[in-house]
C-alpha cells in the first residue's frame, strides 16, 4: 500500500531529483515499468522511453511528468514511506481519454542504482551540427569555384579516400599530398586550406533539438580529420557547448576508441547518425546507442525537391534543424510550421505569380491577420526578383465585407491598382466575392485563396485557389499556424482626410501568445535564408505547384493531434469574431 502524498516542509529541488535513479511502477497491480528512470537537468526523461513520459517539470511541490505533446500525464506529490527515500505518486492522466484522471497510480521511488551518474556521449557532425549543403562533397566544390583551380574537388576527395582507413591523417596531410601530386603549389595549398576551413565554418549550423539533450558532464566523440582547435571551436561557438571533446580519424569507425573512452567514463547512451560507427560500434562496446537521423531530408523537403525548388528545400531543412523550444507544445507548433506552413507559403508565392500573370495584376493586397506572415514573403526582395507585383497588407474581415460602409469602400478603392489580386491564406471565398460583387469590382479585383473549403463555396469561377480541403480537418489548423497578435478589423472610420480601421483585440491565452511569437521568429529565420540565393528564372508549372501543395497539405493531419493549443484557441477566436458576437 502506498502512503498518502504529503507536503514537505522543504520544497523538492532539481538537484534532489537529478541526483537519483528511480523505479517507476503502476499501482495497484504493482507492475514495475522501469528501474532506470532518470530526471535530467535539461528537462528530458532518460533511462526510459515512452511518449507518455518524455519530459518533466517542477510545479510548486508537484513533479509533473509530461508527454510528447507537452501535457502532464501525471502530477506526482512527495510520499513519506518512513525510509527517508525520495518517493512520489500521482494518478495517471490518460492522453487517450482527454487527460482524464484514472484509478491507475504511478509511483517513482528512488533505488540504489548509480545510473544517474552515467553520462551520455554524442557524435558531432550530422548529430549536433549539420552542413547547409547536406552533402560534404559540396564543400570541396564550393572551394573549387572560389579558388578557381579546375578539378580541385575531385582530387581533394580522392586524396582523402586514399588515406582513409589506412593511416592517421589530418587536414595538413591531405594538402601535403595534393602538393606532392602537383594538384596544388605550396602557395595555393596554404590559401586553399584556409578557404576550406572558412567554407566548412560558414556551412555549419547547430541541430538544436539534439544540442538541447547535452548535459554538462556529457562528452563528444567525433571521427574527423579537421584540426582539434577548429572542431573545438565548432562545438563551443556553433553549439554553445563546452563539453570534453575526443577527436580521431576513425576511432569509432574501427571501434578502437571505445576501450579508452570506457576506461575514463561510464556511458549510459551514445547518440549518433552513422549506423556502423555510432550504432553498431557503440552497441558492440556495451553502450546503449540512439540513432539520430534528423539531419536527413524529411518528407516536406523531398516535396520541394520534386517541385524543382531545391534551394528552398535546403533553406527549410536549415530552419527545421535550427528550431527548438523547451516547451513541447510550442515545439510541436514550430515543427508544423516547418513541415507544412512555411513550404506552403513558398508554393503559394509561386502560385500567386501565376495568378498575377493570368489576371494581369499590377498590385497585390494581402488580407490581414491570416497573411500576417505570408505578406512579408510575398513583399520580399527575393520574390520581387521573381516578378512579384508590389504587395500591401490590407485590413479585411467578414464583418467589413458584409458591412455597407462608404468609409471602407474608400479604404479599399484607395489601395487598388489597375488590376489587383486580393490574397488570403484560407477561407470559403464567400466574404470576398460578396464584397467584390457588391462594389462591382470584378474586372479590377480578383480573390486568390491558398486553401479553400469545398463544402461551403461560392461560384468557383469568381476566385482562384491552390488547394481545397475541409475546414475543420485542415483550415482551422492553418489559421492557427498563421495566427496573429493583430486584432480583427471590425469598422472603418473617416477623419482628417483619411480612413482608419478599428480592430477587435484577440484574446489568446499565454501558451498561444508564446507559440505565435516563436512562430514569427522561425518565419523570420527562414526569410533570412532566402537572401542567400536567387529565385529560379522560370517559375514551376502550375500543375507541379498544385501536386506539391496537395502532398504538403496531407501532412497536416499527422501534426493535428500535437496542435491542441492552436486548435482550441483558433476555434475560440472564430466564435468571438462571428458577425453576431461582433454586433453584440
Amino acid at each position: 500500500m502506498i502512503p498518502a502524498p504529503h507536503v514537505n516542509a522543504s520544497p523538492i529541488t532539481v538537484d534532489q531529483l537529478t541526483s537519483r535513479t528511480f523505479t517507476f511502477r503502476a499501482e495497484p497491480r504493482g507492475e514495475e515499468i522501469s528501474d532506470r528512470f532518470i530526471f535530467q537537468k535539461n528537462g528530458f526523461v532518460a533511462g526510459y522511453s515512452h511518449p507518455n513520459e518524455s519530459f518533466w517539470r517542477l510545479n510548486g511541490e508537484a513533479v509533473e511528468i509530461v508527454d510528447k505533446l507537452g501535457k502532464a500525464t501525471c502530477v506526482m506529490l512527495p510520499v513519506n514511506d518512513g525510509t527517508g527515500r525520495l518517493m512520489f505518486s500521482g494518478n495517471f492522466l490518460n492522453p487517450n481519454g482527454d487527460y482524464a484522471r484514472t484509478e491507475i497510480l504511478h509511483t517513482l521511488e528512488e533505488n540504489t542504482s548509480d545510473l544517474h551518474t552515467h553520462i551520455q556521449s554524442f557524435d558531432l557532425f550530422d548529430t549536433l551540427v549539420a552542413r547547409r549543403c547536406n552533402n560534404p562533397l559540396e564543400v570541396f566544390r564550393s572551394v573549387e569555384a572560389k579558388c578557381g583551380i579546375a578539378g580541385f574537388a575531385t582530387r581533394r576527395h580522392a586524396v582523402e579516400m586514399a588515406m582513409f582507413g589506412r593511416r592517421t591523417y589530418g587536414l595538413d596531410d591531405i594538402y601535403a599530398a595534393l602538393i606532392a601530386e602537383a594538384t596544388l603549389t605550396e602557395a595555393q595549398a596554404e590559401s586553399t586550406r584556409l578557404l576550406e576551413l572558412e567554407e566548412e565554418w560558414d556551412m555549419l549550423f547547430p541541430i538544436q533539438e539534439v544540442v538541447a539533450r547535452v548535459d554538462a558532464h556529457d562528452i563528444i566523440i567525433s571521427d574527423m580529420y579537421l584540426p582539434y582547435a577548429f572542431v573545438s571551436r565548432i562545438l563551443k561557438e556553433k553549439c554553445g557547448l563546452d563539453n570534453k571533446l575526443y577527436l580521431s580519424n576513425y576511432g569509432k569507425h574501427h571501434r578502437v576508441i571505445w576501450p579508452s573512452i570506457l576506461a575514463e567514463h561510464t556511458i549510459r547512451t551514445h547518440f549518433g547518425d552513422n549506423i556502423h560507427a555510432d550504432i553498431v560500434g557503440a552497441a558492440a562496446a556495451g553502450i546503449n546507442p540512439t540513432l539520430v537521423s534528423i539531419s536527413k531530408w524529411d518528407r516536406t523537403e523531398e516535396i520541394l525537391h520534386s517541385a524543382g525548388l531545391a534551394p528552398y528545400a535546403h533553406a527549410l531543412r536549415e530552419t527545421r534543424l535550427k528550431t527548438f523550444h523547451r516547451d513541447p507544445a510550442v515545439h510541436n507548433v514550430l515543427k508544423a510550421q516547418a513541415a507544412v506552413n512555411l513550404p506552403l507559403m513558398v508554393l503559394g508565392a509561386f502560385w500567386a505569380l501565376h495568378c498575377a500573370e493570368r489576371f494581369g495584376a499590377d498590385t497585390i493586397l494581402a488580407a490581414s491577420r491570416d497573411c500576417n506572415l505570408w505578406h512579408h514573403m510575398l513583399a520580399s526582395t527575393h520574390f520581387a526578383r521573381a516578378g512579384m507585383p508590389p504587395v500591401s497588407y490590407f485590413q479585411v474581415s467578414r464583418t467589413l465585407c458584409y458591412d455597407k460602409s462608404t468609409e471602407y469602400e474608400a479604404y479599399l478603392r484607395g489601395r487598388l491598382g489597375a488590376r489587383t489580386l486580393l490574397i488570403d491564406v484560407v477561407g470559403t471565398g464567400n466574404s470576398l466575392t460578396h464584397l467584390i460583387d457588391r462594389l462591382e469590382l470584378q474586372d479590377r479585383l480578383r480573390p486568390c485563396i491558398l486553401v479553400t473549403d469545398p463544402t461551403v463555396s461560392p461560384d468557383e469561377t469568381k476566385y482562384d485557389t491552390l488547394v481545397r480541403r475541409d475546414f475543420f480537418q485542415y483550415r482551422v489548423f492553418l489559421e492557427g499556424l498563421n495566427a496573429s497578435l493583430d486584432g480583427s478589423a471590425v469598422a472603418a472610420h473617416a477623419g482628417n482626410g483619411s480612413v482608419t480601421i478599428t480592430t477587435q483585440p484577440n484574446e489568446f491565452d499565454v501558451d498561444m501568445h508564446q507559440a505565435i511569437i516563436a512562430s514569427r521568429a522561425v518565419f523570420e529565420q527562414f526569410m533570412t535564408s532566402l537572401d542567400r540565393f536567387t529565385p529560379p528564372r522560370e517559375k514551376p508549372a502550375l500543375a507541379m505547384l498544385q501536386a506539391a501543395a496537395e502532398a504538403l497539405i496531407e501532412l497536416l493531419p499527422a501534426h493535428a493531434p500535437k496542435l491542441q493549443t492552436i486548435h482550441r484557441e483558433q476555434l475560440s477566436n472564430l466564435a468571438r469574431g462571428s458577425l453576431r458576437n461582433v454586433a453584440s
